[in-house]
């Protein structure tokens, strides 16, 4: 096909010049005036100059935006000189042209009277001259193109320093800072690879035009439009089937049940174990995400889940050392402390709603308990809670308070608020800071980058932090014109503070009425999970007081992550001949993750502790007491996780194009890796952090061990509980686990004429996880894809709205591995048997010598378009993807010794659409002049299991999100619900009952039912999600902000449980709505006197009755952008200076639920934030 090989500038701000091989400039003939007959309608100047170009042999330089602004009437020339028919048409405008070695370079008329002018020659990395290179003097019209020898002359010239900007297809964009009267030389450098038109897979870079798969690359700029801490939130409605929701990352839907279904992860050419939220997001040049199995096959068994390759920065201008800082501040909104926005009563409701409960237990009314007094004061030395109201009844019930007294404490307790003080003086407003310091060089022949990147984050509570440094270096060096070597190291080093114990940082889990502080400033002393009005631990002096106050133990039981992440990489390219390259390239990472957890010796859980194994013996008044842990000192467990990771790689590349039409790209080699982790745990006890001392040599953890139930401290109470919680854990190692694995692969891509191109990759994966049968060792994946440039064809270049089209197909197998099974038998060891203390082990699995990867075969079917001078670019991709081999669980018969084993028995299917659009509704006509653009992303997945063995065979055993042939991984399946009981016939009165299979009404045996007796009521990953992305710029300024839909998904939310009494802490606000003979027209269960006679039902809240839309319309931020000006920057040194303000987590647009839920959150929304920006460079 015959190319138009006419310059465009797209971005006249800069007038970046792409030209093509103008290789008329060697033709003489050009260098006389040309006669031609051409027909121009009525338009545009850009319609006119496309007109002229294609009924001649000219080539015409120009601004497109500007001339498309331009409009000229309809004529006809015939026979006529090109420079009369541009004389005619530039006639009445601000244009005019020259005519420049037989280009007609298209320029604004310069009213400036010249002063000087500037000559040069532009020549290749070889030395020899350029001919066609556009110069520009930046910022301006004014420029000039190359001659046969590479010389250029600009003329007309007042300023004493200008940047000229060289461009020429094929080669780097180059800027040089020149003085006026100058001669000049300029080395132009072979374009590596532009991101727009190549991708990036890891393996080889390959022109966008020869790939068969879906991919879709997400470049730098479109990075820096919005800030966001974590790479992934970032690639939110860039990339169509990606999908970021809730805990999970899925391109393309779920393609397991139990492995792992994240995309793997590659950066700078190689998969690394690190993740993708520990990378420094301002150090990322691209992002490609590679969807189907001609994108990814070439990974493997590790493909199944998508692919995101990454790569970073490096420096772009020869010559100079460039020095960038960006920093962002980010202000969080503070945490929402109403709690009627959290869904649970405020301090009146509470006190109100437990006193009619309490009302109602000291009352005639009460036929379930004989003798409320009694129950109560039996309670009284035990550990269950109580609180101050509950207590403040039993006082009336016993004449020790009077009806008045009471009224005045339940009006005091109504005029508190826990979480409003909680709110006051546990939490501050989180700030996260983060500072990006980038030093980049580049010469001749070498590249480097050093980057520091800081991150700090007061996590929005006291005593609590969250840092982190990232260091990277990376070089590139020509060592000779054969050799290329290249280095990167990465550190990660991050510590963490929080608090080591839940209880501490939410305030909902004590009564609403509560105090945190009392009116002189001291702390207000109650429980959180123990009966504060138990008395043994005052009145006994070797137990510790039981008192507990938030504030105080968020100082005293802290647990500080201290995370090191090493990751080293290399590579030695070999340049052969032309086209052919050898590289060898390594990657190893190392990891240490060390947890620490010090409670102090006054610390909530250290007194618990030390009460519960404390022993009473002898008799009133000679008791003595033993202490089975240490009396003094604290508590201090570590655990000490160490990973060491590698890869290396061989390959050989080979690219070349012969008799001009036929392309061949070519990879083959093969990959080693290995992952190793382990670690340690331990536990000090009478741990003094000053002193660095301990006691733990005195504990017979044994004795520990096999101490059941207290026996003096709160009698019953579960000591074997505390032990499995706060002890055993530690007195463990963390198990190794170090797999290895081998790969050879090839990948071929041919292309003709570049419009037709085949492609087809194998590769061959060994693990040492399977292949105990040899039938089963390296199951070979591969893939195959066609696609045709339509665009290029010699019939499409008369369709001018049209410009570019390509259809592309692909069908291919690829695999996933699952770390949790292998073909051996397993067994863990660590524990001690209870009668001899002796180590013992217990088989986790049996061998299952069959076992193999899990496989995805995809079929995709895609088409890439440009229209309307690109103003609308865009693709679709429709795809199908098979999974077999799926490991689940079978069923064995007893007599084998087990009840269940993993084998790859499943299979399942996704099927559905992508569509990515981009329209350009402005484009700028001159520099700083407005430009929109509005893009959009939308997906639809459809997932479903094929084929599996059900082993539920009750609904109580299927009911909430279980995996069942015919219904998506992600399925919800419920009980049908009938509505509260109004009679008392089928069920308790005022209590829930169900339909079963055959429509009949049953109540709390629904549980026992068959699995037919429940509903399919959706699923919990979205069918659709839709992005809207909007970015307008003017002037310096820029506004962009991004809309999210998701939707076809449900959720289970504002589930009403069945209770018979008053749980302790905050009480849901749905209990006001709560059943009585008098308020029958609700579904929230029975309470307190109309509550169920037996609480362990917990089947309500698998109701579909819970089962919401979790359809939501957000705006996911909105980013405002100032440059100051180049001619003020400069000024003080800078070249560029950027200033941002950026909104995140902007309150929901719209809802499907109508109870006020978060579908992201399936509570209270996320907070919004507020982000100000700075970014310089000089």
């Amino acid at each position: 096909m015959k190319k138009k090989l006419h310059l465009r500038w797209k971005h006249p701000q800069k007038l970046c010049v792409f030209l093509a091989t103008w290789l008329i400039c060697l033709c003489p003939i050009m260098l006389v005036a040309q006669k031609i007959t051409v027909h121009i309608g009525q338009g545009t100047l850009d319609q006119a100059f496309q007109q002229i170009m294609k009924s001649s042999d000219v080539e015409i330089v120009y601004n497109t935006d500007l001339a498309a602004n331009i409009k000229c009437s309809a004529a006809t020339y015939n026979q006529q000189e090109i420079s009369d028919i541009l004389t005619t048409l530039l006639q009445g405008t601000s244009l005019q042209f020259r005519n420049k070695n037989g280009i007609y370079l298209i320029t604004s008329k310069s009213t400036q009277q010249q002063r000087g002018k500037i000559t040069g020659k532009v020549l290749d990395k070889d030395g020899s001259p350029i001919p066609g290179v556009a110069i520009i003097i930046k910022g301006t019209y004014n420029g000039a193109a190359t001659d046969i020898d590479g010389k250029f002359e600009i003329q007309n010239l007042q300023d004493s320093v200008f940047t000229l900007v060289a461009s020429y297809v094929g080669m780097k964009t180059k800027e040089i800072q020149v003085n006026i009267n100058t001669n000049i030389v300029i080395r132009m450098e072979e374009e590596t690879k532009d991101l727009e038109e190549v991708v990036i897979t890891g393996y080889q870079t390959i022109k966008h035009e020869k790939v068969t798969g879906s991919t879709t690359t997400v470049t730098s700029r479109q990075l820096e439009e919005r800030y966001t801490t974590n790479l992934l939130n970032n690639l939110e409605g860039r990339v169509a089937g990606l999908v970021t929701y809730g805990d999970k990352t899925l391109i393309r839907g779920s393609s397991s049940m139990h492995a792992e279904t994240n995309p793997l992860l590659v950066v700078d050419g190689l998969p690394i174990e690190g993740k993708i939220e520990d990378l420094n997001p301002y150090d990322i040049e691209s992002v490609t995400v590679l969807k189907d199995a001609a994108a990814t096959a070439i990974y493997g068994a590790r493909a199944s889940n998508g692919v995101i390759v990454i790569t970073t920065k490096k420096a772009t201008k020869e010559g100079t050392t460039e020095v960038t800082f960006s920093g962002n501040l980010s202000i969080y909104e503070k945490q929402n402390m109403n709690y009627h926005d959290n869904f649970y009563m405020n301090p009146a409701e509470q006190v109100d709603f437990e006193s009619a409960y309490w009302d109602y237990y000291y009352s005639d009314a009460n036929t379930d308990t004989t003798d409320p007094i009694a129950s109560f004061e039996s309670s009284l030395n035990s550990y269950g809670t109580i609180t101050p109201l509950q207590y403040a009844y039993y006082l009336r019930a016993t004449g020790e308070l009077s009806d008045t007294d009471l009224e005045a404490y339940k009006e005091e307790l109504r005029q508190n608020n826990f979480a409003k003080e909680f709110g006051k003086h546990a939490l501050k407003r989180q700030l996260l800071q983060q500072y990006n310091l980038a030093i980049r060089t580049r010469t001749e022949k070498l590249n480097s980058s050093l980057v520091f990147n800081l991150k700090r984050d007061n996590n929005g509570i006291i005593n609590s932090y969250d840092n982190q440094l990232n260091i990277s270096f990376k070089i590139s060096y020509d060592v000779k014109k054969w050799l290329t070597a290249n280095f990167n190291f990465n550190s990660i080093l991050s510590k963490t503070k929080e608090s080591a114990r839940s209880w501490c940082t939410t305030p909902f889990n004590v009564p609403a009425y509560y105090r945190l502080l009392n009116d002189d400033g001291s702390y207000n002393y109650y429980s959180t999970n123990f009966n504060q009005y138990y008395t043994l631990d005052d009145e006994n002096p070797a137990l510790k007081s039981m008192d507990f106050n938030h504030l105080e133990d968020l100082g005293m039981d802290s647990e500080i992550t201290d995370n090191r992440n090493m990751r080293y990489q290399g590579e030695l390219l070999f340049k052969v001949i032309d086209g052919l390259t050898i590289n060898s390239s390594f990657v190893y990472e190392t990891e240490r993750k060390n947890i620490s957890n010090y409670s102090e010796a006054d610390s909530y859980v250290m007194r618990f502790l030390r009460n519960v194994y404390t022993t009473q013996s002898g008799t009133d008044p000679n008791y003595t007491y033993t202490y089975m842990i240490p009396e003094q000192g604290g508590k201090l467990t570590t655990q000490d996780t160490r990973g060491e990771y590698w890869t290396i790689r061989g390959q050989l590349n080979f690219q070349r194009t012969f008799a001009e039409k036929h392309a061949v790209d070519f990879i083959g080699g093969f990959e080693f890796r290995e992952t190793k982790s382990n670690g340690t745990k331990g536990i000090l006890l009478g741990y003094d952090d000053q002193l660095q001392s301990h006691a733990t040599t005195t504990v017979s953890f044994p004795d520990l061990n096999n101490y059941t139930y207290t026996t003096f401290f709160a009698p019953g109470y579960s000591a074997l509980s505390c032990y499995n919680v706060y002890i055993n854990p530690y007195l463990d190692i963390i198990q190794e686990q170090w797999h290895r694995y081998a790969s050879g692969y090839v990948n071929l891509t041919y292309t003709y004429d570049n419009r037709y191109n085949a492609f087809a990759s194998f590769r061959k994966d060994y693990a040492d996880l399977f292949g105990a049968n040899a039938k089963f060792r390296g199951k070979p994946l591969w893939s195959v894809g066609l696609s045709w440039n339509i665009g290029y064809e010699d019939f499409m270049q008369d369709v001018k709205w049209l410009n570019s089209l390509k259809l592309r197909t692909s069908y291919g197998k690829t695999g996933n591995i699952y770390q949790g099974a292998t073909s051996y038998m397993t067994a863990s060891t660590g524990t001690l048997n209870y009668y001899t203390n002796m180590q013992k082990a217990s088989i986790d699995s049996p061998a299952n010598p069959n076992l193999k990867w899990e496989k995805t075969a995809t079929t995709n079917i895609g088409v890439d378009f440009s229209l309307f001078g690109y103003r609308l670019r865009g693709s679709f991709d429709y795809y199908y993807k098979k999974g077999t081999d799926i490991f689940s669980q079978k069923t064995l018969d007893v007599s084998k010794g087990f009840t269940s084993m993993n084998m790859n028995m499943a299979n399942m299917k996704n099927n559905g659409v992508e569509i990515t659009l981009s329209y350009d509704w402005f484009r700028a006509n001159k520099e700083g002049g407005f430009s929109w653009t509005s893009s959009m992303t939308a997906a639809y997945n459809k997932n479903e299991i094929t084929s599996m063995e059900v082993q539920a065979t009750t609904a109580s055993s299927l009911a909430g999100t279980s995996f069942q042939t015919g219904y998506p991984t992600s399925a919800l399946f419920s009980y049908r619900y009938a509505g509260l009981d109004q009679t008392g016939e089928t069920t308790e009165l005022g209590q829930p009952t169900w339909y079963t299979e055959d429509g009949s009404k049953v109540g709390t045996t629904i549980m026992s039912e068959d699995i037919s007796a429940l509903v399919y009521s959706g699923q919990t990953d979205p069918k659709v999600n839709v992005a809207l992305d909007n970015t307008l710029r003017y002037k310096g300024f820029n506004l962009n902000f991004m809309m999210v839909y998701y939707g076809g998904h449900k959720m289970r939310a504002r589930e009403y449980l069945q209770i018979s009494a008053l749980p302790y802490g905050a009480a849901t606000d749905y209990l006001l709505n709560s059943w009585t003979p008098e308020n029958t027209d609700t579904d929230v269960p029975g309470f307190g006197q109309y509550g169920p006679k037996n609480n362990s039902n917990v089947s309500h809240q698998y109701s579909d009755l819970f089962v919401r839309p979790a359809d939501f319309i957000k705006i996911r931020n909105i980013t405002f952008g100032y440059s100051v000006p180049e001619s003020l920057t400069r000024q003080i040194g800078m070249e560029n200076l950027r200033l941002t303000f950026q909104i995140d987590n902007i309150p929901a647009l719209w809802k499907k639920n109508n109870v006020g839920i978060d579908p992201e959150t399936l509570g209270i929304r996320n907070r919004m934030k507020y982000i100000i920006g700075l970014n310089f460079n000089f």
